[in-house]
């Protein structure tokens, strides 16, 4: 199997189509597979972005402070606001009443809540493919009680 890569620099602007072609005949023979074809392609966009939708931290310390020592640093992730239902307490991990089927933003780290996450989300998730009807959030809050039993 023979690869080949190929930098195209100042394509003009989109719509454009990218053309390959072949200069030599295919094989007449079984004895030699010559076939050419197009696998994949990768774009590439040098944009400049300043880590969005990132938590970021960076630390500059002085070595001479902490002379022979290793610096070490420590941090405490909260995770991300999910959507919770409106009657759970992530703190707590209690569910109180009965759930009218709505939810909430909070902290949480219950993996039954982090899949709806996933699977509704428009950005990072399947939210553009899925909408919250396609999911069942009643058999999710089933197993996210699951979850948070000791």
């Amino acid at each position: 199997q023979y690869l080949a890569s190929v930098v195209v620099d100042n394509l003009p602007p989109r719509p454009f189509n990218i053309r390959m072609r072949r200069m030599t005949p295919d094989s007449t023979t079984d004895q030699l597979q010559n076939k050419t074809l197009w696998s994949s392609y990768t774009e590439i966009i040098d944009v400049k972005q300043c880590y969005p939708n990132t938590a970021l931290v960076g630390v500059q310390v002085d070595s001479e402070q902490f002379g022979s020592q290793q610096v070490s640093r420590n941090y405490h992730l909260r995770g991300r606001i999910l959507q919770v239902p409106s009657n759970y307490n992530p703190q707590t991990r209690q569910y109180s009443g009965i759930w009218d089927g709505t939810f909430k933003p909070a902290y949480s780290n219950n993996m039954a809540w982090c899949l709806w996450d996933m699977l509704t989300h428009p950005r990072y998730g399947m939210g553009k493919r899925l909408g919250a009807a396609d999911v069942d959030k009643w058999a999710l809050y089933v197993i996210g009680q699951y979850c948070d039993q000791s």
